[in-house]
Parts: C-alpha cells; sequence; structure tokens
C-alpha cells in the first residue's frame, strides 16, 4: 500500500496534470461535478476536469486554509520529488519489467526500487518513466513496457533526429561560407581564394564528415529523395542552382576545378585507381597471358592506330590471292580477346560490365578494363604473344566478300603503326624517288616505322578503295567534315 496515495482527490489534496508536455503540481481548493478548482505554485488559479490528474495524487491536508500554507506544502513536496526522480534509472526498470509485465502502474514500479514507496516515490516514478519516451508509453493510468524491437528502433530514429539537428545547426553556416568562397573565387576570375579548412576545422568531425558525404551525394545524384528534406534544410537562402553541390565541393576542395561531376552521376570511377581492389584477379590474368609461349597463328599482322593509342585493340594480317583463285585479297584480322581467360561472374567482371566502355575526353582516357590488364595484358602490343578473335576474310577484287571465317588463337604483331607514318608512306612522301621495291628494302636506319611493311599498307589501301567503291555503287554517301578538335 502506497503511503499518502489518494483515489478521490478532493480540498487539500495535492495533485499532478500534464502542461506543456512536462507534469504540473497543483493544490485542490475545491471539487464540484468532476471539475477541480486548483491553486498552482505561481499563486494562479485554473479549473480542471477531474479526469486530467495524473494517478498519483496525494497526500490530502485538513487544516489548511491559508494560500500560504498550501503553497508551502507543495514547494516541500517538489523538492521531494525531484530529489526522488534524481536516484530512478528508468532503464533499470524497464529490464525488470521485460518479459513481466506488458503495462504496469507507477505505483507497480515505485514497488521495484522500495519496499514502502509514498506517494512522492510514486510520482517521481512517474516523472522518470514519462521522460524515458524510447522505453515506456503512458497510456493513463499504466505505463506500457515497450518491448526490445520497438525500444531499438525509437533509440535509433532518436539518434538519427539528433545527428539531423546537429548537421543542420552546424553544417549550414559552414555551407554559407564556401559559397562566399566560391563567388569570390569567381569575382577573381576562377583564381583561389582563401582556404576553407580552417572553418572546416571548426565543425563537429562527425558533422563535417556527414557534409563531406552529402555533398558527394548530390553532386553524384542532385534527384534523390532521400536526402532532399536535408538538403534543402541546410542550403536554405542560398542560390537554386542545380550546381549548387558542385560549386561547394570545389570552394571546400572536396574536387578540383573542372571535375567532370558526370562520371559521378554514372558511377564511374576515373583514372585506374579502382582496380586496386582486384589486385589479385588482375594478377593471376596477367600471368596466365604472360605464360603464353610461341603463337599459334605465325602471321607478321601490324596494327594502325593514333601515335598516342595504348590499347591496341585491333591488326591485320594481308596478302594477294592468285588469278587462279579469283585475284583479290585475303585478309586476316586479329581483335583483341580478353575473353581467352576471362573470370566470368567475378568481382573484376561485375566491375567491368557496371564501367560498360572506355571513355576517351579531351582531359584524359578512362579505360573499362583496369590499365594492367588494357593497356598492357590483353593489348596487342608488338613483340608479344596475345589471345585474339580471328576473322579470316576472302575479299574479291571488287571489294565484296565472298566468304568470312572465325577463330581463336594466339598472334604477336610484328609492329605498332601510326596513322602518321602510314598516310605519308602510302601518299610517296617517303619514297625518295626509289621503287616500291626500294622502298621495301629500306629496313636499316629507317625513319619511318611503316617502310618495312609498305607492301601490305598498299594492298590495304587497294582492298579499301575497291570497298568503298562497291559502297558507293550500293547508294553510300561520302560527306567530307573536317575532325573536331576540342580545346580547354
Amino acid at each position: 500500500m502506497v503511503r499518502g496515495l489518494v483515489r478521490y482527490p478532493g480540498p487539500g489534496c495535492v495533485v499532478e496534470f500534464m502542461q506543456g508536455n512536462a507534469p504540473q503540481l497543483a493544490w485542490v481548493l475545491e471539487e464540484q461535478n468532476g471539475k477541480l478548482r486548483l491553486l498552482l505554485p505561481n499563486r494562479r488559479e485554473m479549473t480542471l476536469q477531474a479526469n486530467r490528474v495524473l494517478p498519483w495524487t496525494g497526500p490530502s491536508y485538513t487544516g489548511i486554509s491559508s494560500r500560504d500554507g498550501a503553497l508551502e506544502k507543495l514547494e516541500t513536496h517538489r523538492e521531494k520529488r525531484e530529489a526522488a526522480e534524481k536516484a530512478i534509472a528508468p532503464l533499470e526498470l524497464w529490464e525488470l519489467a521485460q518479459g513481466e509485465v506488458v503495462k504496469a502502474s507507477a505505483e507497480w514500479f515505485a514497488e521495484l526500487t522500495q519496499s514502502e514507496p509514498d506517494v512522492d516515490a510514486v510520482a517521481a516514478c512517474g516523472h522518470a518513466l514519462l521522460e524515458c519516451k524510447s522505453h515506456f508509453r503512458f497510456q493513463p493510468p499504466e505505463f506500457e513496457v515497450h518491448p526490445e524491437a520497438v525500444v531499438a528502433a525509437r533509440l535509433a530514429e532518436q539518434e538519427a533526429n539528433r545527428r539531423r539537428e546537429a548537421l543542420v545547426n552546424g553544417g549550414a553556416s559552414f555551407l554559407r561560407k564556401l559559397w562566399e568562397i566560391w563567388q569570390k573565387r569567381q569575382s577573381r576570375g576562377g583564381e583561389p581564394g582563401r582556404s576553407s579548412e580552417a572553418d572546416s576545422a571548426a565543425v563537429e568531425p562527425e558533422v563535417r564528415e556527414r557534409l563531406r558525404e552529402l555533398i558527394l551525394c548530390r553532386l553524384a545524384d542532385p534527384d534523390c529523395q532521400e536526402e532532399a528534406p536535408l538538403w534543402r534544410s541546410l542550403v536554405q537562402g542560398l542560390p537554386d542552382d542545380p550546381f549548387l553541390p558542385l560549386y561547394l565541393a570545389e570552394a571546400w576542395g572536396l574536387v578540383q576545378p573542372h571535375h567532370n561531376f558526370w562520371l559521378d552521376r554514372i558511377d564511374y570511377a576515373p583514372g585506374d585507381a579502382w582496380g586496386e581492389t582486384h589486385a589479385e584477379e588482375i594478377k593471376h590474368l596477367r600471368d596466365q597471358v604472360e605464360a603464353l609461349g610461341e603463337p599459334d597463328v605465325k602471321l607478321p599482322f601490324i596494327s594502325i592506330d593514333s601515335s598516342t593509342t595504348r590499347d591496341i585493340d585491333d591488326a591485320f594480317f594481308i596478302e594477294a590471292l592468285p588469278p587462279a583463285a579469283g585475284g583479290g585479297w585475303k585478309v586476316t584480322l586479329a581483335l583483341a580477346c580478353p575473353a581467352a581467360f576471362w573470370p566470368f561472374e567475378s568481382p573484376l567482371d561485375i566491375a567491368v560490365r557496371q564501367r560498360a566502355t572506355s571513355l576517351y575526353l579531351p582531359e584524359g582516357t578512362c579505360h573499362m578494363m583496369p590499365e594492367a590488364l588494357g593497356t598492357e595484358a590483353f593489348s596487342l602490343l608488338a613483340g608479344k604473344t596475345r589471345p585474339a578473335l580471328l576473322v579470316t576474310c576472302d575479299v574479291a577484287p571488287d571489294g565484296s566478300v565472298r566468304s568470312c571465317l572465325p577463330s581463336f588463337g594466339t598472334v604477336r604483331l610484328a609492329a605498332n603503326l601510326a596513322y602518321e607514318d602510314c598516310e605519308q608512306l602510302l601518299n610517296g612522301n617517303d619514297n625518295e624517288g626509289g621503287s616500291d621495291a626500294d622502298v621495301v628494302g629500306k629496313t636499316a636506319g629507317a625513319a619511318n616505322p611503316a617502310r618495312p611493311f609498305a607492301r601490305e599498307l598498299q594492298l590495304a589501301a587497294d582492298l579499301a578503295n575497291a570497298h568503298q567503291a562497291l559502297r558507293l555503287r550500293n547508294g553510300a554517301v561520302i560527306i567530307e567534315r573536317p575532325d573536331i578538335q576540342v580545346v580547354l
């Protein structure tokens, strides 16, 4: 039995009620028809429905008629309840109640802490449980005990709210400073402004890291709805510019000037560092290629690419067919073939499939495969044995293809030639007045690396002209346009 607890409050009774999300102490002056006239600690009076009183009413006093006497009692009970509440650990009460009860009164919980609690102890226990909203829910006149799963979810929600509040409070002003830095750089014609490191150091590390993640996330996915409300809170007052995340990231130094944010938006990592996580698979593939011995197809293939090309993916060998065979040419194409050893469905394969293609940009090339594979192990480098998809074509004198036979094998290129050298040779600028035979013979100390392959290049040019003429007869159109040159 709780000492001093009153079930039906009347004049002279100490009661509590909820106001402003907190319990308020009062003295009952009068009770009439389910309504109470109360005296508050601030000497004001108010009327309250009796059913709004919290279920720990009491004690009840007689013989106290003065307001000062009533207020003195209220102050005494306030002090007792505050002191008692500090000694209560609501989480321990929750653990004790787990598996025992689904809901219980404040009296029941108070009896877990004391053998004979008084009404002040019950009220203090009620106060502590009201504050612990993550573990208890007050459904008058009892407290529901949340199960462990609900508590975990509520604690996670509280932590998320705490972090969000800290982020908005500490991050909004920092983003405004970054915007000021960006504007100053623009006014100076893009020259670097003052460093923002000092400003970012003033932000809490947790907030700083979350801001970094958020800016980079908005840079990669500006339409992300999950973070949209938080982003709007942080950039309130800043311009509604679709490139705002990019400006802030550049001002902070998270990305370099002229950062290609389109790569972020397709989740395409520039450079070659992304392949480091697949180092073991890459090494295994390189070892397999390096273990290749003499090539299966012993033809002197040549490739023709720009002088800066490193990923050589195609080459050819061509020879003229005798009149007895119908004339024309026999062409064998060699196409780089990573599939010969490729680990399909492996982490490396999934990463390469995600990249889908190499990107050739003015600021540099981004390779689909790790460079150790795309520009080395599987590239058709002269003098190196490489796996290849072979396509052998029988081409008629008019440029039409009479037959085409695919196969797999290994090849070893005789040379990697450049467009400029081949064009110079075919235009006669490298002949120095000699015959074709002379050109073919001038290999020692030759300045143009294409000279030893003059005959093959001429055959390829003849085939190309014949095939182009065939296409024109079939309705193709040649549109001469200059090559586009991009200058940054």
